[in-house]
C-alpha cells in the first residue's frame, strides 16, 4: 500500500513537472539533492521525506496535498 501511495505522489510531481517544464536537475538545485536522488523519488523507488514535498509544492506553484 506505502508503495502505491509513494507511486502516485511522484506522478503527481511528474506531471506538474512537465507541465512546468521543470527538470530533475531542476528540481534536485531546489531540494538541495542530487539528480540521481531525485530520480530515485521520482520513480517511487524512495519516499519524498515531508520537508521536500512542501518545497516541491512551492516550487511548482501548487498548494502541498493538492
Amino acid at each position: 500500500m506505502h508503495d502505491d501511495v509513494r507511486g502516485k505522489i511522484a506522478a503527481e510531481i511528474r506531471a506538474e513537472m512537465a507541465r512546468k517544464r521543470m527538470t530533475q536537475r531542476d528540481l534536485a538545485d531546489k531540494l538541495g539533492i542530487a539528480q540521481p536522488a531525485v530520480q530515485l523519488r521520482l520513480s517511487g523507488q524512495r519516499p519524498f521525506r515531508a520537508e521536500e514535498l512542501v518545497v516541491i509544492a512551492a516550487a511548482l506553484g501548487v498548494e502541498p496535498g493538492q
